[in-house]
């Protein structure tokens, strides 16, 4: 009873008391506390970035194979790329070779008009009418060639559709072709220039192309 009445004596087991409590709480939050960089229950943790690949040196770049190499004949790929139809660039070949070529040499031709009769077989009828027919072609020039014993060959270089004519039809095809012409007169050296013709070709009811007109001519 002594010791409830004075204060002094019941003051340090107190403060042992609550110095002990302080002393088991910090205890607690240490254990409990996971820290900082725990992540929430009630939230995923974020996922690692994905790594990096590993480059410690930059490898270089590998070629593609090489493509096969395209053995078609230069006219054969420029009339496939512009769809000029085989049969028509055929014709068309044919028709420049013959309409084109001229030997004033003896016993050869015996005008301009001779070309233009073996053009007339890659022709249709009434375009070969008009090739057969002399028309105004220059009797003098034919007359120096005669002299000279003039000989002209042509050899084709390109067969395409023209630059702005219509895409070629079951019907219907517009060609140009690219030839080189050497003419040759005796005790004289060749002369070569290089000349071009568009032509307007029809398919006609036999199956065959057939040229029926010279374009801008």
């Amino acid at each position: 009873m002594s010791a409830l009445k004075n204060p002094s004596t019941w003051k340090v087991p107190v403060l042992f008391a609550a110095a002990a409590l302080l002393a088991v709480t910090g205890v607690l939050l240490l254990v409990v506390d996971p820290g900082p960089t725990a992540p929430r229950a009630d939230r995923p943790a974020p996922s690692a970035p994905p790594a990096e690949p590993s480059t410690p040196e930059a490898e270089p770049t590998r070629p593609s194979a090489p493509a096969a190499q395209d053995t078609t004949a230069p006219d054969e790929e420029l009339s496939a790329s512009q769809a000029v139809p085989p049969k028509a660039a055929e014709t068309a070949r044919s028709f420049v070779s013959a309409w084109a070529a001229h030997d004033a040499r003896p016993g050869r031709d015996a005008s301009f008009s001779d070309a233009g009769r073996r053009a007339a077989t890659y022709a249709t009828d009434g375009f070969a009418d008009r090739l057969r027919d002399p028309g105004d072609r220059s009797v003098r020039l034919w007359q120096q060639w005669v002299t000279d014993k003039t000989h002209v060959t042509c050899a084709i270089d390109r067969v395409a559709t023209p630059d702005g004519a219509p895409a070629a039809t079951a019907a219907r095809a517009y060609v140009r072709v690219l030839y080189t012409c050497t003419t040759q007169s005796a005790g004289q050296q060749p002369a070569r220039s290089h000349e071009q013709i568009a032509l307007e070709l029809h398919h006609v009811p036999t199956g065959a192309w057939r040229v029926g007109a010279l374009v801008n001519a």
